[in-house]
């Protein structure tokens, strides 16, 4: 019966849900109307039990010495701090975030600083993931690196301008390496890195004609824009699309029964 009931509620929760949203009429209006408060109630409970379940995980790393316990001794302290400190405001300012409040100067002083902080740290994180991505090991990468670069370059002031000179040492540098691999390899494959490699050097050759270098930085901030326009919104549609069947698909599986991850 442990087992039985919360998946019984479930179907019974997810099959109503689905006729609120399909059935606009009565008396699925007024089923809506008492759900929604069933749902503030039920996530007041959850949220009493969320904390409930951070104190005690914290408590105990406390309780075993485990090395990291300092931080869960911060996080309780500061916890309790703001729990109390935000009360107290409640009582004294009429809410703590009113003109005036000591709480809010606790919230602007000491949490945004943190808050921002903390975000500061993802532009590392970030980096380290870029040069990881950005190693040109195969067809995907490759294009990864140039589009990126090109949406970079056209998105900074004076990037048709810097992207110039950059345009050039990357045909010089690619030429020279499919030349030099051409001779690797014999046939049609020698002729073709033979044929890519002398046209980088010719595009970078060109970029020598004033008329040549012009075009191509009036180009990229156009071809950058294109890239974000186009391409870059059809991945994410496509990746909206795939999330959106997804939360389908394990939504129904919840509904039915089939997942029960949620009961343990």
């Amino acid at each position: 019966m442990q087992t039985q009931i919360p998946v019984i509620i479930t179907f019974i929760s997810g099959i109503l849900i689905m006729a609120l949203f399909f059935i606009p009429r009565e008396p699925f209006t007024q089923i809506e109307q008492l759900t929604t408060r069933w749902y503030i109630i039920i996530s007041g409970f959850a949220l009493l039990l969320g904390i409930d379940s951070l104190i005690l995980y914290h408590w105990r790393k406390i309780k075993r010495g485990d090395k990291d316990r300092i931080y869960s001794l911060i996080l309780i302290i500061s916890f309790f701090v703001a729990l109390i400190w935000g009360v107290w405001a409640w009582y004294k300012y009429g809410g703590p975030f009113v003109q005036n409040s000591s709480y809010l100067w606790l919230f602007q002083n000491i949490y945004l600083p943190l808050d921002a902080t903390m975000f500061s740290l993802l532009a590392f994180f970030i980096a380290s993931a870029a040069y990881r991505a950005f190693r040109a090991r195969n067809l995907e990468s490759t294009l990864l690196l140039l589009s990126a670069a090109i949406v970079m370059m056209g998105r900074v002031p004076f990037g048709g301008i810097i992207f110039v000179p950059f345009f050039f040492a990357f045909s010089i540098l690619t030429g020279i390496y499919f030349l030099y691999i051409s001779t690797r390899y014999t046939g049609l494959s020698s002729i073709l890195r033979l044929f890519v490699g002398l046209l980088f050097l010719f595009l970078g050759i060109s970029l020598f004609f004033p008329e040549f270098s012009k075009i191509i930085s009036q180009f990229i901030p156009s071809f950058s824009d294109w890239i974000m326009q186009y391409p870059n919104n059809a991945g994410q549609r496509a990746i909206n699309l795939g999330l959106t069947l997804g939360s389908i698909a394990f939504s129904l599986r919840v509904i039915f029964g089939i997942e029960r991850g949620y009961i343990r």
